[in-house]
């Protein structure tokens, strides 16, 4: 199954230009990266299997997974943000290419949350540890989204893996979400 994300300018509350697509199933974007490429070698038994995590990009590949699990969760979530009850304009990742000349930066936000009058940048992360740096990556993102007059900015981490407890403790996300939380665990 392939979803379309086009989401709204934060800007202008008009719909993006472009509109992005990802294959949600994340079994078949596992199969075309990994089995497809080498499935001749598969079927003659010449194949070396080893361990998963030796593949190229498999860390990469697995990230992509995640944000596919909680964008596949997006109704549990929004009542874990507190956003349960409010109309939601637009959810959808938001990219936003760095622009000519000098120190034009882009950034790309795993998940835009719009409603009238609030916009959560939702940062959502799988790693071992995961640190302070957090706070300065979204911190980052968060100068260079193109705002609307009037329209409060939320923060939301949804992880899988070990947070520093610093993470919560400096209050810097509105909402922290572990990842067995939002499925309920």
């Amino acid at each position: 199954m392939v979803a379309s994300d086009t989401g709204k300018n934060p800007a202008t509350s008009r719909d993006m230009r472009e509109t992005r697509y990802r294959i949600k199933d994340n079994y078949s974007v596992f199969y075309l990266k990994y089995v497809e490429p080498v499935k001749d070698a598969i079927d003659k038994n010449s194949f070396p299997f080893g361990s998963l995590d030796s593949l190229d990009g498999w860390d990469s590949l697995m990230g992509l997974a995640f944000e596919n699990l909680v964008l596949s969760n997006l109704r549990p979530l929004l009542g874990l943000l507190g956003l349960g009850s409010v109309q939601i304009l637009s959810a959808a990742p938001f990219r936003k290419k760095a622009g000519k000349g000098k120190g034009g930066e882009g950034v790309q936000i795993d998940l835009l949350l719009q409603a009238r009058r609030t916009a959560c940048v939702v940062e959502i992360k799988r790693r071992r540890e995961i640190g302070r740096e957090i706070e300065d990556e979204v911190a980052r993102k968060i100068r260079f989204l193109p705002k609307r007059d009037g329209v409060s900015i939320r923060t939301a981490l949804v992880y899988e893996g070990h947070l520093a407890p610093i993470v919560e403790a400096d209050g810097f996300f509105n909402s922290v979400v572990p990842f067995r939380r939002l499925l309920g665990i």
